[in-house]
């Protein structure tokens, strides 16, 4: 069953459980609607009703769904936790152990004119617009979405898991299934052994007429505004946001959900740690202002 609320996500749920069935597994406490049904995974501004999401700072707001946060989040259903972000990734594990999380079938489309290496590797789901080009090697992952006049160089990986994991209290890793997905817009360029990660819980995009150089790694959930420049083994973390016509130096390293505004530019080696206000060169680590960018 797939709901359009979740309509990005790589992964859907096969049948239902209630929120205190979860629970149970996750050995937590309910508050609220023990009975809720868990249809789908969503981010946690999602409104729709029977959603699983989690929250480590509680919002103001009231929350519709089920809502792993700590006792004070005011919500529908609350799945109470101390720690919220790994009894999430503990109840995606479980979900996706039990096959209550699976693949559903999508169908691949690939527009006129359009040159596919025999070596490239496209996976169930992929979309690719009119008169795109992908090289030999590259891999697609499943739902990418890929707009017209746009080329993939050799070698280069689209869609893969992000990085994402949780300490468990035993020192254990406990991987944060990411189930979003990428779209990256008409006339991008992207280069060789680039690895773009698909989105945790949402999309991973790429703007408009944007180009990366080779050996360029762009995190989970970033966003790239139109026409921004992202030269050789410049590095997003995840959930950075660049803005329009945004230059990034070679071996830059852009730091976990920075924001750097439109035209602005970092100049080589950086390391940008704080957010960037628009139209200013950074350089340095940490990254400092050098003067306006005229």
């Amino acid at each position: 069953m797939v709901f359009n609320w979740v309509y990005f996500m790589s992964m859907v749920l096969s049948k239902s459980i209630l929120a205190f069935e979860l629970a149970a597994e996750l050995s937590l406490e309910v508050t609220g609607c023990r009975d809720q049904p868990l249809v789908a995974i969503a981010t946690i501004d999602s409104m729709e009703p029977n959603t699983l999401k989690f929250s480590k700072i509680p919002p103001n707001e009231y929350l519709s769904g089920i809502v792993i946060a700590p006792s004070t989040c005011n919500a529908e259903t609350v799945l109470i936790s101390e720690n919220p972000r790994l009894d999430f990734c503990k109840a995606l594990n479980f979900l996706l152990d039990k096959h209550y999380l699976v693949r559903p079938v999508m169908e691949s489309s690939v527009g006129h004119n359009c040159y596919i290496a025999d070596s490239a590797i496209l996976e169930d789901g992929v979309t690719i617009g009119a008169n795109c080009i992908v090289e030999h090697n590259v891999v697609i992952h499943r739902n990418t979405s890929i707009g017209e006049n746009c080329i993939i160089r050799a070698n280069s990986v689209i869609g893969a898991q992000g990085f994402g994991f949780q300490q468990d209290s035993d020192g254990t890793w406990i991987r944060f299934p990411h189930l979003g997905g990428v779209v990256i817009e008409n006339n991008v360029e992207i280069g060789a052994l680039n690895s773009v990660c698909l989105g945790s819980l949402g999309n991973t995009t790429i703007g408009a007429g944007v180009k990366t150089d080779n050996l360029v790694h762009i995190g989970h959930n970033c966003t790239i505004g139109d026409n921004t420049i992202l030269t050789a083994s410049s590095e997003l973390s995840g959930g950075v946001t660049l803005g329009a016509n945004v230059w990034i130096g070679p071996n830059s390293s852009i730091m976990e959900k920075v924001s750097i505004a439109s035209n602005s530019m970092v100049g080589i080696g950086s390391v940008v740690r704080k957010n960037v206000a628009k139209g200013i060169i950074v350089a340095g680590n940490p990254a400092k202002k050098i003067r306006d960018n005229m």
